[in-house]
């Protein structure tokens, strides 16, 4: 695609962005299904129903009324996305940003990308200490952590032209608006996060954060009601006058002066003193454009897989480890090995595994080297996802680990994403994924607005070898530049049949464990031919190459992992689970299922046709 517009109510087509001048469209076909062109198009059933899946109860149902009431798969999608920034505070959000796929039921599917941008003045010498170090506490809580915003252009412009024309943008917002409004029941889940010290200690900073998540001094309480009327306002206003509210209105003007006090505060001079050099400015914001980009394609055994371009890594981290796993004798392995009385969740092949955290290295390594934001960047996608590289990673992989394994010479996302999948009746799906990157994200808190900013400049390689919060490492193809997008591991990703119809919708928050997630429950559906939900309550392992060792979940076989270690393999095995995969899956006769991970609070709702 080469269309983008400007986040407001009016086209410029002065400033439309071309995404296509560095977007790809890439179909690999290593030893993998392919279509079947030979073969005359059958019609595509549609499903028996429509169904939203995402990480909150509230806002599932926010979506589901909209698909009730005739709404698309994107009207839900939007009206859920607006719903979670209310009752999703750690990661549903205004002030962050992200990705949204649509994959419709007839047609070609189209990808949005909203992700932040560093503002105009930005450079990475603003995140080093007096002593010249990368700061961590710069990268993560100052105010010069903050990136520009995308998730309110972004929702608009899907609402705008991919939505039914059933509801207007403010009738999607009005939900949100009345749970901002209302309130709500204040769960477990979120008292847990607000319990934790360093936590504790980043929203305090924040005057507005302090007062929102702890009034009088105490956090909030399970079971009590939890009512946000400077969010609903925000959210109201927003609905009525779209996206010139937000980046040109009353909001802009919130957000340079609550990052300009924040400066003040961090740094103990006036005002008038701070430079706001590195700081999201008005003008920022008024500059920020979502882009249409052509979303990436392969194919899986027998299954096309549509997924996510560079900003983000996660797509083409995806399809190469599909593929590279595809060549190996994965049947005869699992024919060879009996699974005695392990679980069938975690009866896997050691040989197996090993191939796969292998392929898990190859593509981390690629990562580092050669991702970055494509506007600014030549990302060599075709060579990344070609025959030969996937043949050479293959053929790299022996029955030892590698943990040296570099990046082929050319020829912790922050735990709190969100992720919500939607399936309409008529067969449309929408996979969107959104960020604040750490866990309310910088805790600076938009006084007058109501919500959280992001410290999406985290995600910048801001020093060359250093790693970020969750130890991913980077290079110049992901340096700081103004203006730039940070990498990703956000993967919204859609399965559709060789006929055509749609298979799966499926994405996780986690940072880098987001591409671990959503490859595991692939790989486990459609190798292992397990459900779902098996697929998605599996024990999973995680491997990015740096560091060299690959953690396992609870619940693996002792006598499994200690096979791998005789490999050569470091294992961790912490105690703790990681993503939150929401998904659903059609099966061939239209029977649609809705998983939301057991290691989260959210729930999968159905609606029939």
């Amino acid at each position: 695609m080469s269309e983008g517009a400007r986040p407001s109510g009016r086209l410029d087509p002065g400033r439309i962005v071309a995404g296509a001048l560095v977007a790809v469209l890439v179909c690999f076909q290593v030893n993998c299904g392919s279509p079947r062109d030979l073969e005359p198009e059958l019609p595509r059933p549609k499903p028996r129903s429509g169904m939203v899946v995402s990480e909150s109860p509230l806002a599932s149902e926010v979506g589901a009324r909209i698909l009730r009431e005739g709404g698309n798969a994107v009207d839900a999608a939007v009206a859920t996305a607006l719903a979670l920034a209310v009752v999703y505070p750690q990661a549903g959000n205004l002030g962050g940003g992200g990705f949204a796929l649509y994959v419709p039921h007839e047609g070609e599917p189209l990808f949005l990308d909203f992700r932040e941008r560093a503002p105009a003045t930005a450079t990475a010498d603003r995140f080093t200490d007096a002593e010249g170090k990368l700061s961590t506490e710069l990268a993560l809580s100052s105010p010069w952590s903050v990136a520009v915003p995308g998730s309110p252009a972004g929702l608009f412009e899907l609402h705008k032209r991919l939505g039914s024309n059933n509801f207007t943008f403010a009738a999607l917002c009005k939900p949100a608006v009345q749970l901002a409004r209302k309130g709500f029941a204040v769960d477990a889940s979120l008292v847990r996060l607000l319990a934790d010290d360093d936590l504790q200690a980043r929203l305090q900073r924040s005057p507005g954060a302090r007062d929102q998540f702890y009034p009088s001094g105490k956090s909030l309480a399970v079971g009590e009601r939890f009512v946000q009327e400077e969010l609903a306002v925000t959210l109201e206003m927003f609905g009525k006058q779209g996206p010139e509210f937000f980046y040109r209105g009353l909001t802009s003007r919130q957000i340079s002066a609550e990052l300009r006090q924040q400066a003040e505060l961090h740094t103990g001079k006036s005002v008038a003193d701070v430079s706001a050099r590195g700081l999201v400015s008005a003008l920022d914001l008024d500059d920020y454009l979502p882009v249409w980009r052509s979303p990436l394609r392969g194919w899986f055994r027998g299954m096309e897989v549509i997924t996510v371009p560079p900003p983000s890594s996660g797509g083409i981290a995806l399809l190469q480890i599909l593929a590279v796993l595809d060549g190996f004798p994965i049947e005869a392995e699992r024919r060879a090995t009996a699974p005695g009385s392990a679980p069938k969740s975690v009866a896997l092949p050691e040989r197996t595994l090993h191939w796969w955290i292998e392929g898990l290295r190859c593509a981390f390594a690629e990562r580092a080297l050669h991702l970055g934001d494509p506007d600014h960047v030549a990302v060599p996608i075709d060579r990344l996802l070609s025959p030969e590289w996937i043949a050479r990673a293959r053929v790299s992989i022996g029955e030892a680990a590698s943990a040296d394994i570099q990046a082929q010479a050319p020829a912790r996302e922050g735990q709190e994403t969100t992720h919500l999948s939607v399936l309409d009746g008529d067969g449309n799906a929408v996979s969107l994924t959104t960020t604040l990157n750490s866990s309310f994200g910088s805790g600076i808190f938009v006084r007058g607005a109501g919500f959280l900013l992001n410290n999406e400049m985290d995600d910048f390689a801001l020093e060359a070898g250093a790693s970020n919060q969750f130890g991913l490492v980077g290079s110049d193809a992901n340096s700081l530049a103004p203006g730039k997008r940070p990498l990703s591991s956000m993967t919204p990703t859609v399965l559709r049949r060789g006929g055509g119809s749609v298979a799966l919708v499926i994405g996780s928050p986690g940072g880098p464990r987001i591409i671990t997630s959503v490859a595991a429950v692939i790989v486990r559906t459609l190798l292992f031919d397990e459900t779902l939900s098996e697929a998605v309550a599996a024990p999973r392992f995680h491997q990015q190459w740096r560091p060299t060792l690959t953690e396992f979940e609870p619940g693996w076989p002792v006598e499994l992992l200690d096979a791998l270690r005789r490999r050569g393999h470091v294992i961790g095995t912490p105690d703790l689970r990681w993503g939150r995969v929401q998904a659903v899956s059609v099966s061939d006769d239209g029977i649609v299922e809705g998983v939301s991970d057991s290691r989260g609070t959210g729930s999968a709702i159905s609606v029939q046709r």
